[in-house]
Parts: structure tokens; sequence; C-alpha cells
């Protein structure tokens, strides 16, 4: 059995109850490093490291090895619903195989602080993949009550920030920017056109942007 555990920022404070518990049963974690590291302080199991790069590539090798050794628990960022590693473990070992337990995602943990519904919010991740059309993100604007976009870690976010407010409609929007959401380093930053978020200079290590329109 596989279970896919929402570790939402990666802090104990921000995990539910059934997470700790699924941790703790568990014969072996596996996870990206800066989840692991808060793993390992939750539970006495085998800790399996993620690639850094190529992570949804390696997770099934990794998760079919480990089978074989008890109980294994993907311990993912967020919830396991939004830009997660779940769609993909589950399209592979079936849907009875799976348990999925949800955690705080950083669109719920940006529209916290804010304060915002994140009711009819599109969302686009930039992190790790191909950059859309600006138009494409326009689009989904367009059709909802603000746009939440992953920017992945700090130069990237920076670079992204940078090209999505090239676009004129874009750039003039209201925006908000999180960085390390719900981690002690927590920076958030909000503006009255995404043309001022370019001029923050903070720097953390992950961050999501929010444009919405007047």
């Amino acid at each position: 059995m596989i279970k896919i555990v929402g570790f939402g920022p990666g802090t104990r404070e921000h995990i539910t109850g059934e997470a700790v518990e699924a941790l703790s049963s568990a014969g072996v974690v596996v996870a990206g490093k800066r989840i692991l590291r808060a793993a390992v302080l939750m539970s006495s199991a085998r800790m399996v490291e993620l690639p850094p790069t190529g992570m949804a590539d390696a997770v099934l090798g990794v998760l079919e090895r480990e089978l074989p050794y008890g109980e294994v628990v993907l311990a993912v960022s967020g919830d396991p619903g939004f830009y997660s590693l779940a769609k993909k473990v589950i399209a592979h070992f079936g849907r009875d195989n799976v348990t999925v337990i949800p955690g705080i995602s950083s669109i719920q943990l940006l529209a916290a602080r804010i304060g915002r519904s994140w009711v009819n919010v599109a969302s686009e991740t930039l992190h790790g993949r191909e950059l859309p059309q600006r138009s494409a993100l326009a689009g989904k604007l367009a059709n909802s009550a603000a746009l939440v976009i992953l920017l992945g870690p700090a130069q990237d976010a920076i670079a992204h920030i940078k090209w999505v407010a090239e676009d004129e409609t874009l750039s003039g929007l209201w925006a908000a920017v999180g960085w390390d959401l719900g981690l002690p380093n927590e920076f958030v930053f909000e503006a009255e056109s995404l043309a001022d978020i370019v001029r923050c200079p903070y720097v953390g290590e992950l961050a999501m942007l929010w444009l919405e329109k007047p």
C-alpha cells in the first residue's frame, strides 16, 4: 500500500494528525530533500530521498523498489491534489492501491495571508515546466476572479515574475507574492500592480504569485 501524504509547507504545525499517524506507522518514507528533513523528526521509518531534478520521472521507480519493504509513504509538499505527484502515482499503481491524505496547499495559505477567497480562482504552474503563452494566462484570468501561479525556486521565481510582467494587461493588475509560505521565513508582499511586485527585493526559496482583476 502507498499513502500519499500532503505535508503542507513542511512544518509539523501545518500537517494533520492523520498525516502524522501515517508517517509514524510507515516502513519507508519517500520525499524530496526539503520535506524529508521535516519527516525524519516525526518518523523512525527508513528515509528515501527523491532527486532534486527529475523527481516526477524518478518517483514511480523508487516506489516500485520500496514497496516490498512495507507500507510506503510518499510525502509531498502542499496538498496532493494541487500540482503534485499524486496523479501520476495513482494512474500507475491504481486507485485501490493508493490512499491520499490531504494537506494545506500553497493557494490556501496565500489566500489566507492576503484575506481573499480562493473560490473561482484559476491556477497555473511554471515550476519545472516550459513557459506557456502569456495570452493563455490572461485567458485563464478572464474567466476567473483571480489567477495564482506557482513560480518555483529563487532565481526561477524572479525570472518568472519579470516574464509575466512583460504582458501589459497582466502588469497592471493588483498582485501579491508569497515566499516560503507557512515557514519561519515566510514573506508576503502585496502591491497595487504586478509592476511593483517586480521591484520587491526579497528573495526566498519558493514563491507563489496572485493576480487579481479590479
